[in-house]
């Protein structure tokens, strides 16, 4: 605490000093190895009125002299400490980093002018006058005591915790929320003491599975078999009232508990939420929004629907493979939940850290952009073909690729976008009058103004006469003064890009022997995310496909420097190949596959082989 509010006695203090010729708050920074702190008296000092005061625990203090602090012949206060720098016996020292005060009194220097108040006597005028101020005082000492501790989730209480957890889109539980009671229990007597903390999720095994939580923190003792557990449903009304022994499934295993189940139906006779299972709440949502954390990642992935705590594995091994974390989601996720769970590995993760995960997600190949979209301003206006007039009009070609925001678009989904496309141009077109310039920029603009539409890379020329060649493709157009743009449908191409190629890989590896010195499961299933990680990066900047004959310089031709690590060496390497729009898979293994604009490579899956038995 660094606001801590001030008893009216204090404010009493201050004051009768302050109207009587004293010296009130003289401030000091505490630090416990500052010292001692020097008073700056106006007058002789008078020892006897020296008093200490701040805060001490979070909580206002009035120090001892002479137990917690000694004045000095100087005028210099020094906390009283043991030869190591710790307070001494009984001694009680300010917070460090918080201020303290000391007010004294000085004596009339000889000839001096004496203070025009003096009496501070009970029931005196003076008195009287700082007793009706410092009510005031402490009063809103008080308050301003209660806006602060308002403004923290350990220190907030009622109406301002619940405001403190809108924040994080936590809302308080009240009676809406089914209660009920669960054991947690094993086969055999414990042999230690096994603790179930609140917070500890639990779940129907039916579908929709119905989350609970456990409310308080229970211990399942050595030598007993099961603890009661009060638990609470997640989500408000009726369904969370589940009927008995359906709450089976524990979102994270707890060591020593073999299962657990609730021998009553829930029921809604709940209260609510008390402050201290509400700061639990506000505190897990907190790592949740922090980023940057396993906590979070993982927090970010369990909003999924049907992932568990346990159904995700983080792992981070600093020193094998530093800047590095493998992330295993053992859940069926259809390819829309998968999309979506790589999308928020990407929000959670720090930067700089490199994520390896177990997720069959073709949307993310789409990550490497179109080609480059430049406007050829420095290009030579006159070079090639200027096109051939038609009357009034000046016949214009416009071909534009689409790169869709989703590449898991159904055939008649991409009809539609690409029909979209073909309306956005012609519009463009036809507006332009006589002699009027089609900016090439607005074109690409009003493309990629189309829902559903992630890049677009355009071209924009005259139609060359027969036999010729087209001039510059990415420049505004100016058809001149006598002539009007005119697009034909023989002169408009729109395509739609994203099509996947699958590609299925198999490789065997050769352990070296410090990655032989770890569980060799483990290792091969890192080494695994790590070849499909490295793969897909490589993939996607060729534009052809295809490995060197000889097997040995495979792994080579696709990994580069990544088929041989200080675990591994890569030691063959192949795939075959689907085209997945199309439904085609082409026969036989390790076929050369040449890309073309609208085709974006996918590794679906990559398969170890089994070690060989020494």
């Amino acid at each position: 605490m660094s606001y801590v509010a001030e008893p009216y006695a204090q404010f009493v203090d201050d004051l009768l000093r302050s109207l009587t010729g004293g010296v009130a708050r003289e401030q000091f920074v505490f630090a416990p190895d500052g010292g001692p702190f020097q008073l700056d008296p106006a007058g002789p000092l008078l020892p006897g009125t020296v008093d200490v005061f701040g805060q001490a625990g979070g909580t206002f203090a009035r120090f001892r002299r002479d137990r917690d602090w000694r004045l000095g012949a100087d005028a210099g206060v020094a906390w009283l400490a043991r030869e190591d720098g710790t307070p001494d016996v009984d001694a009680v020292w300010p917070d460090p980093g918080t201020a303290f005060y000391v007010n004294y009194d000085v004596a009339v220097p000889a000839g001096g002018a004496a203070p025009l108040l003096t009496d501070r006597n009970p029931g005196s005028v003076t008195r009287l006058l700082a007793e009706s101020l410092a009510r005031e005082y402490a009063v809103l000492s008080r308050q301003m005591e209660s806006v602060y501790r308002a403004g923290f989730v350990e220190t907030a209480g009622g109406r301002d915790l619940d405001q403190l957890a809108a924040l994080v889109g936590v809302e308080r539980r009240d009676r809406t929320f089914a209660v009920g009671a669960v054991v947690f229990s094993r086969a055999t007597p414990a042999v230690g003491d096994v603790p179930v903390p609140a917070g500890t999720r639990l779940s129907t095994a039916e579908p929709p599975a119905i989350v609970f939580e456990t409310t308080g923190d229970r211990t399942l003792r050595r030598g007993e078999l099961s603890v009661e557990v009060p638990v609470q449903a997640t989500a408000s009304g009726l369904p969370g009232v589940v009927p008995a022994r359906a709450l089976t499934v524990i979102h994270r295993p707890i060591l020593g508990i073999e299962a657990v189940t609730n021998p009553q139906a829930t029921e809604l006779r709940g209260e609510d939420e008390t402050d201290a299972a509400l700061r639990e709440r506000i505190r897990n949502a907190l790592e949740g929004y922090g980023r940057a954390t396993r906590g979070a990642v993982l927090a970010a992935l369990t909003t999924l629907p049907g992932v568990r705590e346990k159904d995700v594995r983080i792992h981070e091994d600093p020193l094998a493979r530093p800047g590095v974390i493998t992330v295993t989601v053992a859940a069926p996720l259809d390819a829309d939940d998968a999309e979506r769970a790589v999308a928020l590995i990407e929000e959670a993760r720090p930067v700089g850290i490199r994520v390896l995960h177990n997720l069959d997600a073709p949307h993310t190949v789409l990550a490497a952009s179109l080609p480059p979209n430049v406007v050829d301003d420095a290009a030579d206006p006159l070079a090639g073909d200027p096109g051939e007039p038609d009357g009034l009009y000046l016949p214009v070609h416009v071909r534009a690729l689409l790169l869709p925001a989703s590449p898991s678009l159904t055939p008649a989904e991409r009809t539609v976008l690409e029909n979209r496309g073909r309306e956005a141009v012609r519009a463009f077109v036809k507006e332009a009058g006589i002699g009027e310039t089609l900016v090439y920029n607005r074109l690409v603009a009003a493309l990629m103004s189309l829902d559903g539409v992630e890049d677009v890379v355009v071209e924009l020329y005259p139609v060359p006469k027969p036999g010729g060649v087209p001039g510059v493709r990415r420049r505004n157009l100016v058809p001149g003064d006598a002539l009007r743009p005119r697009l034909d449908d023989a002169g408009l191409e729109v395509e739609v890009a994203g099509e996947i190629v699958a590609f299925d890989v198999d490789v065997a590896v050769e352990l070296t022997a410090l990655g032989s010195l770890g569980e060799k499961t483990a290792t091969l299933e890192a080494a695994r995310l790590e070849i499909a990680a490295h793969l897909q990066e490589r993939i996607s900047t060729l534009q052809t496909v295809a490995l060197p004959a000889k097997v040995e310089d495979r792994p080579a031709a696709l990994l580069g420097t990544a088929a041989s690590t200080e675990n591994y060496r890569v030691t063959t390497l192949g795939y075959t190949v689907e085209y997945l729009e199309a439904g085609l898979r082409l026969k036989g293994p390790d076929p050369a596959v040449t890309l073309t604009e609208l085709e974006r490579p996918w590794i679906r899956s990559v398969r170890m082989a089994p070690l060989p038995v020494a």
